[in-house]
């Protein structure tokens, strides 16, 4: 027997943690089952949590397991037995870590376990959100249709996520190359011109002058430099892997401009993608609102979730928690009120999160679009003042030699 810390949600939605004593995962949800109440994570107390903002240990799995996800809800969908689609699913899995784990479940479920039970005790690769949408499905009598939902989630999130990727990797390799000329002019060129500058006892420009004392910088103090850059990078990764920094973090990049909006339509998005499928797959809107917290990378906007959860609780619509929290774009919150007014929530956050996810993506591309040609703009200043300033010291020194 083990202690397992536990959160979980009571029948009436406000979330519990705790521990309990258990021989495994599976036995530690079933006791909460059993007791009423509705498990969204369980796991081995004193073991340490993923830091925010740090990736999954097996995220090179993530398409895998969508894929899973998708034909599982194929096949149980065409009436196969939970048993028998996850036989024939585990036969096309490609990813051994994954095999491996799909082999656990299935032996689980052979002996009399529930597939969210099963799950949820490979939490490498199916999260809380992805074993409570399961259980869901599994109270409601809608497994299939629970996981053709999360298969859509998942779909949509790592399309997101490869946009966001593919439109910076080229404004990351231009600053990159930036940086590297600069360094080349300053830790090579400019000093091979520097003694003749020394021999020809000229004035030299004001310009070149800087730029020489920038190369005797580099020169001089080029890895203390790197050393306290470096320093002061792991010291910042450090510090936002505390929850109090990273949420003054957080807080702060969404008053960014252009990048704070951006970051909110994505928050916009997640949220509501999340909600529809949590509603989609049999969840009650308080334990939707609880999933769905779990989804945001943004701690401030984590903090402002839970507030808007204990408002709900209380008797207050979504729509004027969000509101009220600020972390939703306007339009969202007011087409959501729509829907809570008429009974269509679940339609409308599924149209919601499909326009913000088009929106995140429009409004990436024309950030990368402002910040290519101002890196570029940048570039040829910096360069073309470097290389200005010691024509300017060549010139000045041919004249003297007139």
């Amino acid at each position: 027997m083990a202690n397992f810390a536990y959160r979980a949600l009571t029948a009436s939605g406000e979330q519990v943690t705790g521990e309990l004593e258990a021989a495994d995962v599976p036995s530690a949800i079933a006791r909460l089952q059993d007791s009423g109440l509705i498990p969204i994570d369980a796991a081995p107390a004193g073991r340490s949590e993923r830091k925010p903002g740090m990736a999954p240990p097996v995220a090179r799995a993530a398409k895998h397991v969508t894929q899973l996800t998708r034909e599982l809800a194929t096949l149980i969908g065409a009436g196969q037995t939970v048993e028998g689609a996850l036989s024939l699913a585990r036969e096309e899995v490609p990813d051994r870590g994954l095999a491996a784990a799909l082999e656990g479940v299935l032996l689980k479920v052979r002996a009399g376990s529930s597939l969210s039970d099963a799950l949820a005790a490979e939490p490498r690769y199916f999260p809380p959100l992805y074993v409570s949408l399961v259980r869901a499905g599994e109270a409601s009598g809608r497994l299939g249709p629970s996981l053709d939902e999360l298969g859509t989630m998942r779909e949509r999130t790592e399309e997101l996520r490869s946009k966001l990727t593919s439109a910076l990797i080229y404004p990351c390799v231009l600053l990159l190359t930036a940086v590297g000329a600069v360094i080349v002019l300053l830790t090579v060129v400019v000093p091979r011109m520097a003694p003749m500058f020394a021999q020809a006892g000229a004035a030299l420009p004001a310009s070149t002058k800087l730029v020489l004392a920038a190369t005797d910088l580099l020169r001089d103090y080029g890895f203390l430099l790197l050393a306290l850059t470096a320093a002061a990078l792991l010291l910042g990764e450090r510090l936002l892997r505390r929850p109090g920094p990273r949420r003054l973090f957080d807080a702060w990049t969404l008053r960014l401009p252009l990048l704070g909006q951006l970051l909110r339509d994505r928050i916009t998005a997640q949220l509501c993608r999340a909600l529809a499928t949590c509603l989609g797959g049999g969840l009650d809107l308080p334990s939707a609102l609880v999933v769905s917290r779990d989804i945001l990378g943004n701690l401030y906007a984590r903090a402002a979730m839970d507030q808007v959860v204990t408002a709900v609780r209380t008797g207050r619509t979504v729509a004027d928690s969000l509101a009220q929290a600020g972390i939703m774009t306007p339009l969202a919150v007011k087409m959501l009120r729509v829907g809570e007014e008429s009974g269509r929530l679940q339609i409308v956050a599924a149209h919601l999160a499909g326009t913000f996810e088009d929106r995140v993506a429009t409004r990436l591309q024309r950030l990368v679009a402002i910040i290519e040609p101002a890196t570029v703009i940048v570039l040829g200043l910096v360069v073309g003042g470097i290389v200005m300033s010691i024509l300017t010291a060549v010139l000045s020194v041919n004249d003297l030699a007139l």
